[in-house]
């Protein structure tokens, strides 16, 4: 969910779910709205533009997708369905943990027009499971841009890190 972190993969209520949720200044950074946000938590409000959020309960990989999407998935097992998900909708930002030698990474890689590999760990914010807890993620962190308008989007963040525009084979300074 955006942002969520399941404990096991085999449980998945969302009462045993860790979450963290994308920080506020990535979108206004981006500064694009979204019209899907298929993994957004349950149980809290989040700092996603989005006009339409499926949560756990709607399952959003069964849903239609449509729009412009963003997508923070589940982290774990379920990793490649979204990924493969997105690839194929082909419109839509996904922050993922940047696993490079993953084949879901690999070809998400391969499909998308645009990456921002981030500079750093990305803090996010917690949920209310996690207040006490420290929010910065225990992974290095990726977006990628599927669409035109997404990577032109995403290159709004190429400060944030190494910016690479497949579209045109380039990394941005």
């Amino acid at each position: 969910m955006d942002g969520l972190f399941t404990n096991t993969q085999a449980d998945r209520s969302p009462r045993k779910s860790v979450e963290w949720y994308t920080p506020a200044w990535i979108f206004e950074e981006l500064g694009i709205d979204f019209d899907l946000d298929p993994s957004s938590p349950h149980d809290a409000e989040t700092a996603v533009p989005a006009e339409v959020k499926y949560t756990v309960f709607d399952d959003g990989l069964s849903k239609p997708w449509f729009g412009r999407v963003w997508l923070n998935p589940p982290y774990g097992r379920d990793t490649p369905q979204w990924i493969r998900r997105m690839v194929d909708h082909g419109c839509g930002i996904a922050l993922v943990f940047s696993r490079t030698d993953a084949a879901w990474f690999q070809e998400a890689m391969t499909a998308c027009a645009a990456i921002l590999f981030m500079k750093g760990r990305v803090q996010f914010t917690p949920g209310r499971e996690n207040q006490h807890k420290r929010s910065r993620c225990g992974a290095g962190t990726a977006m990628l841009a599927f669409g035109q308008g997404c990577a032109d989007a995403l290159q709004k963040m190429s400060s944030r890190g190494t910016y690479i525009d497949r579209r045109t084979n380039g990394i941005a300074p």
